[in-house]
């Protein structure tokens, strides 16, 4: 099974990238943010040089931090340290904009941003729009090996309202979207997915589905609060709800409306008014994303919050919910590991549960 695990960049830890490989992880996705994280090219060029097999990209990148040419020179850059390895996920950048104070890219400057992108790491010519001036780019520094052109960069679109997931059947390999065990949720996607592809004009299946979820596996005795502040941490439940709120809006009373109102409550401390919080601005707000539990926001947690969009338990209880999320409609798995100092022992048990 392919498994792609994902972690913000961390540049004092690129141990963890060996780890994922050696246990047999696929994928390692590589998160960024200007203010929050360290740069995820800078991370990902030091993982290529201890890795042989383990495929490396963004995870996700956004149109707004960096312009697509920029984007599509890390990414060659990349290619030529790691031929045939690197993958590129995509997003309108949450997270980075949000711990900016500014707001996230919208579906259409995502959806341009993946076309010039997945032209010119492929050696295409393309026009770009910038700064209302329309130019031709391509990667020009090929033949001499500076830039490393591929056969095929598998693009991956996080996404999560109905513009998103429009993007992703038009332009996409897969669209990478936030769910937990839940069978109806995981269903209502597919469906949606597998139309907006048909309408499309491209082939049935064509677009895969990853679903991106939260890990914990607990120890004897312990309870979803201990996955809470010893695994995921808040921010997990919080960012699905983010990145799904168009969705989620749309398909309220099918999904379960105490639900619904039970996320966006929780996802609204996280980006709503600092003060909510108790932060004195933005930047105070988001400087413990990423770095597990942020007792700022235990109050937004509960059982059923974690149940819904997190899979965590037992071993067997996770091997149990993975197939059961595959057997709903999933192509594949993702986990995005919001604990940054138990990255190496996540990664372990995922491997152990699911490998």
């Amino acid at each position: 099974m392919d498994i792609i695990v994902g972690s913000t960049a961390k540049i004092t830890d690129i141990d963890m990238a060996k780890v994922a490989e050696d246990c047999g992880i696929s994928h390692l996705g590589v998160g960024q943010g200007p203010l929050i994280t360290s740069d995820p090219f800078q991370y990902m060029a030091l993982a290529a040089t201890v890795t042989t097999t383990l495929k490396l990209g963004p995870y996700v990148m956004d149109p707004l931090t960096r312009i697509p040419p920029s984007t599509a020179n890390s990414l060659a850059t990349l290619s030529s340290l790691a031929p045939e390895r690197v993958f590129c996920g995509m997003g309108t950048a949450n997270n980075a904009m949000h711990s900016m104070g500014r707001k996230s890219a919208s579906p259409a400057e995502l959806a341009d941003a993946v076309r010039i992108i997945k032209a010119m790491v492929h050696g295409e010519r393309e026009i770009h729009d910038w700064r209302n001036e329309q130019k031709a780019v391509e990667l020009l520094a090929v033949t001499d090996g500076t830039l490393r052109i591929s056969q095929h960069m598998p693009m991956y679109i996080a996404a999560g309202g109905p513009k998103g997931l429009k993007n992703a059947a038009m332009y996409a390999d897969a669209l990478v979207y936030c769910v937990g065990p839940n069978p109806n949720m995981i269903g209502m996607v597919r469906r949606e997915l597998d139309r907006l592809v048909e309408e499309a004009g491209r082939p049935a299946g064509s677009v895969k589905l990853i679903g991106l979820t939260w890990f914990y596996e607990t120890a004897v005795g312990e309870t979803w609060e201990d996955a809470l502040t010893k695994g995921f941490g808040t921010t997990a439940p919080m960012g699905s709800t983010i990145t799904d709120m168009g969705f989620l809006k749309l398909h309220r009373e099918e999904i379960g409306a105490d639900l619904v109102d039970m996320s966006i409550n929780a996802a609204s401390a996280l980006v709503g008014a600092p003060s909510i919080v108790g932060a004195a601005d933005h930047l105070d707000q988001w400087k413990n994303y990423a770095k597990g539990y942020d007792p700022r926001h235990g109050r937004y947690m509960s059982k059923e919050l974690l149940d819904f969009w997190c899979l965590y338990g037992s071993r067997e209880e996770i091997r149990d919910n993975a197939q059961l999320m595959m057997d709903s409609g999933l192509d594949g798995l993702s986990f995005f590991l919001y604990n940054p100092e138990e990255t190496h022992r996540d990664i372990t048990n995922i491997a152990r549960a699911l490998l």
